[in-house]
């Protein structure tokens, strides 16, 4: 076994034992389009510039310019809201490090943040974000906050609650960043 050897087992358990790993059994039951590989990781913080600068002085992260919007939000209950985030992505990537800007408007949203907790999500860029989004709610991912267009399921990108409130959120690749969806093959990039 991999770990025997490496992991410190406490005396009074047994040793290191297979786990079997169900989720391989169902892969080929996929409900709904593949994603493919993650290109970023996102934590939403409640001071952005400080959160910069602790990734740039502790990992050397270098940032591009920072994007800020105010965008009608649909949110899980049906709501819309003007939500304003500002995000920036990390220079070195793909996969990228995101940082959004936390909401602190009292809305149950994906964008609360707090000095001591910072909601973090894997993106994926898709080609077909309807398409996608629809399949994750299908798997039991609800959806929890897309750009509102009305008669659209999801647009821009639609974040959904996965087990034990991760959080994923899909992109669609018409707004990727350099390097996710450049070329018809990209590992980063699904259709």
């Amino acid at each position: 076994m991999a770990f025997a050897g490496r992991l410190p087992i406490h005396p009074a358990t047994s040793p290191a034992r297979p786990v079997a790993a169900p989720a391989l059994a169902l892969a080929a039951n996929v409900p709904g389009p593949p994603v493919g590989l993650y290109y970023h990781v996102g934590y939403t913080v409640d001071d952005l510039e400080s959160a910069m600068t602790r990734f740039t002085d502790a990992m050397g992260v270098r940032w591009r310019q920072v994007q800020g919007a105010t965008l009608n939000i649909r949110l899980e209950n049906g709501q819309v809201k003007a939500i304003e985030l500002d995000s920036v992505l990390s220079m070195q990537g793909p996969p990228y490090i995101e940082l959004v800007r936390g909401v602190q408007d009292g809305s149950d949203n994906p964008w609360k943040a707090s000095p001591a907790f910072s909601p973090a999500h894997f993106g994926f860029a898709v080609r077909n974000l309807v398409a996608h989004s629809d399949a994750l709610v299908a798997a039991g991912f609800p959806r929890i906050a897309t750009v509102d267009v009305p008669g659209v399921d999801a647009a821009v990108f639609a974040y959904h609650r996965g087990p034990g409130g991760i959080t994923i959120e899909l992109f669609d690749a018409s707004f990727a960043p350099p390097g996710v969806c450049d070329t018809p093959d990209s590992p980063f990039c699904a259709d």
